[in-house]
């Protein structure tokens, strides 16, 4: 019999939550496993809010009280980075939390972002993808979307196309970072650049732990899924990635079709 966890239990709650209570949610997704240590004095203190509207806030995502929730939580396993192989279980469970890593990234998706993506995407920017490893398929498929559309997309695949990009960003540009880990020394030192020799706007898919590349960005968007390396190489699905990337994309054509249609 599957245990319940934390996003069996909010999943069909996340719509009904105000733009507050979604920060509160974030907080939670991104700080699992330090929240599970803390009292409710104290992550209430984090979030700003007082301990009586955080207990609101939890009867509103389904817990009866702070004790159901932080046992709830220290049965979900959730760790982005250091999570198990998912092969070592049978495929049947495999195949259940593949669909719920995609569900769940495209339920908790932050609309209030995806939508000023798009007001940035009505302007016509130059679009950049910057990506390593095997970001870099997620990436080529990102140009591919998006180049078809009608942007002018720039995919630097090698480390000195990177470097003169990065020497040639314009204050228009839309800069894509993809980074699962979103602990890439290399993109966080060319995030870091970016931030100081230009006004780009920098938005970053990652997975929703607490990362560099998440907190250097001025948009993030973050995906589940479980990690998986094998022979030593990084094999985690990025299928969620592509989920958002599609989203933002047939949302921008859909806003571009009543667009004319309002003007006919």
């Amino acid at each position: 019999m599957k245990k319940v966890d934390f996003f069996d239990i909010t999943s069909k709650h996340i719509s009904k939550l105000s733009e507050n209570e979604k920060k509160l949610y974030n907080f939670i997704i991104r700080n699992m496993d330090e929240v599970k240590h803390l009292t409710i004095r104290s992550i209430a203190s984090k979030c700003y809010v007082s301990p009586a509207t955080f207990i609101r806030f939890l009867r509103k995502i389904g817990f009866s009280g702070y004790s159901e929730f932080i046992a709830i939580l220290k049965y979900t396993d959730y760790d982005p980075i250091k999570n198990h192989n998912p092969f070592v279980v049978s495929q049947e469970e495999y195949r259940l939390e593949y669909l719920k890593n995609i569900y769940e990234t495209v339920r908790v998706l932050d609309h209030k972002n995806i939508d000023k993506i798009i007001q940035y995407l009505a302007t016509n920017p130059r679009i950049v993808v910057m990506a390593r490893g095997l970001n870099k398929s997620i990436a080529h498929y990102f140009e591919y979307l998006f180049s078809g559309i009608g942007f002018e997309v720039v995919f630097p695949e090698d480390h000195y196309f990177r470097y003169m990009i990065l020497n040639q960003i314009r204050d228009t540009d839309l800069v894509f970072f993809l980074s699962y880990g979103g602990e890439d020394k290399k993109l966080i030192n060319d995030i870091e650049k970016l931030n100081i020799k230009s006004k780009a706007t920098i938005i970053s898919i990652t997975s929703a732990n607490n990362n560099s590349v998440q907190n250097l960005s001025h948009i993030n968007l973050y995906v589940f899924a479980d990690s998986i390396e094998f022979n030593g190489i990084d094999m985690t699905s990025r299928i969620s990635m592509i989920s958002i990337i599609e989203i933002i994309a047939y949302k921008y054509m859909e806003s571009i079709k009543k667009n004319k249609h309002e003007n006919m």
